[in-house]
């Protein structure tokens, strides 16, 4: 499951947005540090679901699936809001930044109404300064004893990534973008910073989202250089969709018989506004597409495209452009990967390699010996 953790400074709006979006109700209030501790929960991704091929309808274990459209289960992290100095433990800054150690994607929410541009470029400076400083931690004891041990450069560097949920060939692919030495023992704290520079742009890269688009005219909305949208709007959205008052929580909802003349007034206002602008999702399923991560479902019968108990496309997972059928494999289960024979094509029915390139929407039977 892919893990999203949103940052911003204090009363960015980051408990607002976290509650429209996993619909989990949380302090939320107009002061510094109404977060004392993460907020965690679900929301979703959407893809096109492959039960519209077959034309029998789906049985997702996780999420769900309307209209034949998935929603993919993603993780969500609010974290309290960061403040200067936050990498050096102010405002429990440490602590704070420790939410997001295994974070996929991470979101700095800003108040667009605001001037914001010193807000980015302070929780961006932030991360890095955490991230290098846990690194260089005990560099120079750490550093004599890898480059004595012989090993890869990247087998040394998973030693100290690990601890950000980064796997070795995520390591092995930093590598290629940053040219540093081979021995640690050479390597200056500004080489751990160009580093911890890296990990935010090809690991866990960090995108900027303004919020409180509802307090910005049109004209400023178009001027700025960031998504911006309305965690207020979205929340109200979520809470009219929870008391029936709206069909579905999306920008193109249908307003209810039940709602009274004030609150149709409201929700006319809101529709009026999602005309022109954009939602969280919206965000969201652009910044996942440009990472290149792609849908993929595993099935058992590889002819109905069900699992063993019958169950139509019971699970989708969400995998990287460029994983392979192996990948996949150990994805499912990691003994299941160990004993790899083959994969089949659900659409094809022809035996795919461990080698073979997933794409988006693929269905694919693993054939293993643990089965």
């Amino acid at each position: 499951m892919i893990k999203i953790g949103i940052v911003g400074k204090p009363n960015a709006g980051k408990s607002t947005l976290f509650s429209a979006i996993t619909q989990i109700d949380v302090d939320i209030a107009d002061y510094p540090f109404t977060t004392i501790k993460p907020n965690v929960g679900i929301s979703y991704i959407k893809s096109k679901c492959p039960h519209t091929e077959i034309n029998v309808q789906c049985n997702p274990r996780e999420g769900k699936c309307i209209d034949g459209t998935r929603y993919i289960p993603i993780e969500i992290i609010d974290v309290p809001g960061l403040i200067e100095g936050a990498s050096e433990g102010k405002g429990m800054g440490n602590q704070f930044l420790d939410n997001i150690r295994d974070s996929d994607i991470i979101i700095n929410l800003f108040d667009a109404s605001s001037d914001y541009k010193n807000d980015i470029s302070m929780v961006r400076n932030e991360i890095i300064k955490w991230i290098s400083s846990k690194i260089y931690d005990n560099w120079q004891k750490f550093s004599r004893k890898e480059d004595a041990s012989g090993d890869r450069l990247a087998l040394k560097l998973l030693k100290k990534l690990a601890t950000f949920g980064i796997n070795e060939k995520q390591v092995e692919y930093l590598i290629t973008k940053v040219n540093m030495p081979q021995q640690l023992s050479v390597w200056t704290e500004d080489d751990v910073i160009e580093l911890s520079n890296a990990i935010l742009k090809y690991i866990k890269p960090v995108f900027d989202v303004g919020n409180k688009a509802d307090l910005l005219n049109e004209s400023n909305i178009k001027k700025l250089e960031y998504p911006v949208i309305s965690a207020g709007y979205e929340l109200a959205l979520a809470r009219a969709y929870r008391n029936g008052y709206i069909d579905k929580y999306s920008r193109d909802f249908k307003i209810s018989d039940r709602c009274n003349g004030q609150q149709r007034a409201v929700l006319n206002s809101i529709h009026e506004f999602y005309e022109k602008n954009t939602m969280f999702d919206d965000v969201i399923s652009g910044i996942v597409n440009s990472l290149g991560y792609i849908i993929v479902y595993p099935v058992y019968d590889e002819t109905k495209w069900t699992d063993k108990n019958g169950n139509v496309l019971p699970d989708a997972f969400i995998m990287r452009d460029g994983d392979t059928a192996l990948d996949l494999a150990f994805k499912v289960h990691s003994e299941i990967g160990e004993n790899f024979i083959k994969a089949i094509n659900g659409r094809t029915h022809r035996i795919i390699g461990k080698d073979y390139k997933l794409i988006n929407n693929d269905v694919v039977k693993i054939v293993s010996g643990s089965r």
